[in-house]
């Protein structure tokens, strides 16, 4: 025995892993386990995050142009008297950029330390998204920056891909539009 405690913690934490996932599996048999999600397009294709991170979905308010900010700072506006930029994400995630037309939405999002707005071409409201359909993103989907994507689900009608809002919201480029 590698220790005088009578135990050894990997056995432990291997026991408890065990358990989790067994109740994770129970769990799933009863109900279907779903992840509420706001889902919106993003360059022609639907994009999900979990509604936790939303505050609100707008329509897109007049843009005040900032000189001198990054590019993904498309401009500010005033949400109930807070001033917060309105960010066009597409060039992270590597996606084209249509024109944001009249379906086109501003979904307020909270991070750790601010709130911002991320301009989307369409927002399709919350959904209940299966995690029986969700497929962890492997070594990043095509044409995508992996990290900033959890994974996709395949759904009935196309598939949906999950973004690490967490990972997003603490990239410098985000962040540094905050300063």
């Amino acid at each position: 025995m590698g220790n005088d405690n009578g135990y050894d913690i990997r056995t432990i934490l291997s026991q408890m892993r065990e358990e989790y996932w067994q109740a994770l599996a129970e769990e799933e048999s009863e109900a279907k386990e779903t992840l509420e999600c706001l889902v919106f397009t993003l360059g022609g294709k639907r994009y999900a995050f979990e509604t936790h991170y939303a505050c609100e979905v707008i329509r897109v308010p007049k843009l005040v142009r900032v000189p001198a900010v990054q590019s993904l700072i498309r401009g500010i506006f005033n949400l109930r008297g807070e001033i917060t930029a309105a960010i066009d994400i597409r060039p992270m995630l590597g996606l084209p950029q249509p024109e944001i037309g009249a379906t086109g939405r501003i979904l307020v999002v909270r991070g750790d330390n601010f709130a911002t707005g991320i301009l989307a071409e369409a927002a399709h409201g919350v959904q209940g998204l299966c995690f029986e359909s969700f497929e962890p993103a492997a070594t990043g989907l095509p044409g995508t920056r992996a990290q900033f994507v959890r994974g996709h689900f395949n759904l009935e009608d196309g598939s949906v891909v999950l973004l690490d809002m967490e990972a997003l919201l603490a990239d410098p480029e985000l962040v540094a539009g905050e300063a």
